[in-house]
């Protein structure tokens, strides 16, 4: 992290939100200087070091590498869908004369969702019952006959099926009055309603969406690169927009067998626990991580500390130095805080998860490593671990002028250790 500031400005344009930070920034400012290492065309370079030249210390934060788990992840985004969802339809036809169920009811199957008109219907059963009645009369007295030997068997025939039609025309009948109330062919929730009572409903006209809740998943298009990587029960992260401070787990349920020509992906259904289902709503936008790799027990380091370079990564790692080689009097800003001199080492990488960085080869695992301040070291820097609410409060009290003189007296120490060497300091070790 950079801070600049000009000193000239301070006094009329320095708010109080911004002075404390403005003073820590004078002492890391200067390390800006260490970039300068080619003299400007008229500058006089010093040749030579007093004794008691200052010695500038850079303040960092650091930390300790961590061991723990790390896990490699194919994020992307979806919506939620259920995977038993039906239109309702009508088999009658009619004037709606009431609507019993509204969008986010929860149905069951067969329940009564509308009812059409039915007086004429009504009416052609009470006729198709008349008929029955006659032709069973008929068919009896044919029958009859026939059995004593005064009638024929083709009058009986002719009547019998004469009074199985007319059965078969009550059923229709029926049939057709029991279409004109539409129930729910499942158990679900209403999400859409197209019913209203006065209009006109005609066979194959959508009249309501209903879903299955507890078949909600969640799809998502994976890479066929990765087709490899998927197995069915493979864990995977959600995060929904309307509880964005949840995780829900999920896991693979299904993946489709082919792959997608146009896209080059897999589709793959994640479901949900089921005590998270009742939470869900359909179409609702979710994050997903599915989980691709899982390394355990690595070392880990913040992503902050990693420099590159020319497609090389680095870290600065923090040696103490030992107090008896040293004249705490000459290094600035130090105050009670232990010396450490910074140390470049190359590293190599692994496995990135967030914040955190896996590493796999060049760093030992009990030496402090530079998170913040690492951009402004060299090798063989001097520095001192803080924070930025310590410097703040060190330097609460002081002055615009005093925090100026510290900064200039900063900037000197810089150019000093820049221009000279551990040895002409006279510093041993």
């Amino acid at each position: 992290m950079f801070f600049a500031c000009n000193p000239e400005g301070v006094p009329y344009i320095m708010k109080r939100s911004f002075y404390r930070l403005l003073l820590f920034s004078l002492l890391v400012s200067t390390a800006l200087l260490s970039g300068c290492g080619t003299p400007v065309e008229g500058t006089v370079v010093a040749q030579s070091k007093p004794e008691d030249a200052p010695i500038f210390v850079t303040p960092v934060k650091a930390v300790l590498p961590v061991r723990d788990n790390i896990a490699a992840y194919f994020e992307t985004t979806s919506r939620i869908e259920a995977q038993n969802r039906v239109e309702v339809l009508s088999k009658g036809a009619g004037i709606c004369l009431s609507v019993a169920a509204e969008v986010g009811d929860v149905i069951k199957e067969g329940q009564s969702l509308i009812q059409i008109e039915r007086d004429e219907l009504e009416a052609q059963i009470r006729q198709a019952r008349i008929a029955v009645q006659q032709q069973k009369t008929a068919y009896e007295i044919a029958k009859r006959s026939y059995e004593e030997g005064i009638g024929a068997s083709a009058e009986r025939d002719n009547m019998k099926f004469a009074y199985e039609q007319a059965q078969a025309n009550l059923e229709v009948a029926e049939l057709k009055l029991r279409n004109q109330t539409v129930q729910s062919p499942m158990n679900g929730i209403v999400t859409h309603r197209l019913a209203q009572p006065g209009m006109v409903v005609s066979p194959g006209i959508p009249l309501f969406s209903v879903v299955d809740p507890s078949s909600y998943m969640l799809p998502v298009n994976v890479p066929e690169k990765e087709l490899a990587r998927l197995t069915i029960g493979q864990e995977a992260e959600a995060r929904i927009d309307a509880f964005p401070d949840r995780v829900f787990k999920t896991h693979v349920s299904r993946i489709n067998p082919s792959i997608d020509p146009l896209s080059g992906t897999v589709r793959v259904l994640l479901d949900f626990d089921e005590a998270d289902k009742p939470l869900l709503r359909d179409a609702a936008f979710a994050r997903v991580k599915l989980v691709m790799e899982v390394r355990p027990d690595v070392l880990l380091l913040p992503r902050d500390a990693i420099l590159e370079e020319e497609g090389r990564k680095y870290v600065f790692l923090l040696d103490k130095v030992d107090e008896s080689t040293i004249d705490r009097e000459r290094f600035t800003g130090l105050r009670d805080r232990p010396v450490y001199k910074a140390r470049r080492v190359e590293i190599k990488t692994g496995l990135e998860q967030s914040d955190l960085i896996e590493v796999t080869e060049g760093l030992p695992e009990d030496t402090l490593v530079v998170t913040m301040g690492q951009h402004t070291l060299k090798q063989d820097a001097y520095a001192t671990i803080t924070n930025l609410e310590e410097e703040m409060s060190f330097r609460t009290d002081m002055s615009t002028e005093e925090a100026l003189a510290a900064a200039e007296k900063n900037r000197d120490a810089m150019v000093s250790t820049e221009s000279g060497d551990s040895s002409d300091l006279g510093i041993s070790y």
